[in-house]
């Protein structure tokens, strides 16, 4: 590979000696040889420093450029390589990122959801609670009453017979005994609480 580029490098400057080494000879004002006058002599020197410069090129200097511009392509090619890699390595923590944001959307969204279906729930409880409350106080003031409706009733009654009796002893002026006075009056009390019903 190396002696194919010191040719490739030395062909062009050895076609091209011959018309150099012309062109620098004196030549005499009035006449004279053209462009591509040939001298042997100077040619052949010609060839001997050129052949020097090419060995001492081809010796010391090529292999040092050629080996400064192998390590400068092989340090762009890591470069371009670990450039690759890092993008590469970019675009996993990318994705990974993006699945971290989705999975931390549904999860924020699973536990608002979560937490709107609780307090749904808890105020449904507490309505609940709350009609069952006030169902149970309508229930046990509504027997209260009813409890109350009675003693009074029974209370009205008692105090009916009394007031029966009462006037029933004064009336008949103690012509009939005490129990049948008393009797007498609870019927007229029931027969009027039937009527009242």
């Amino acid at each position: 590979m190396r002696v194919l580029k010191l040719i490739a490098l030395a062909l062009p400057v050895l076609l091209a000696a011959p018309a150099f080494a012309a062109g620098g000879v004196n030549h005499d004002q009035h006449g004279g040889a053209g462009v591509l006058q040939f001298l042997p002599n100077v040619l052949f020197w010609e060839y001997i420093a050129f052949g020097i410069i090419l060995v001492v090129l081809g010796g010391f200097v090529f292999p040092k450029l050629f080996k400064q511009l192998d390590a400068r392509q092989k340090g762009i090619q890591d470069a371009l390589d670990k450039a690759d890699q890092v993008r590469a390595e970019a675009e996993v923590l990318l994705k990974k990122h993006e699945d971290l944001m989705r999975r931390a959307n549904d999860d924020a969204k699973k536990i608002t959801d979560e937490a709107v279906a609780a307090g749904k729930q808890a105020r449904e409880k507490i309505e609940q609670a709350g009609q069952q409350a006030a169902q149970e106080l309508k229930q046990r003031a509504e027997r209260e009453v009813e409890l109350m409706t009675r003693k009074a009733e029974a209370e009205l009654r008692e105090r009916a017979v009394e007031l029966a009796l009462l006037a029933a002893g004064k009336v008949l002026e103690r012509s009939i005994s005490e129990d049948d006075q008393r009797r007498l009056a609870r019927e007229v009390v029931e027969k009027a609480a039937a009527m009242r019903n």
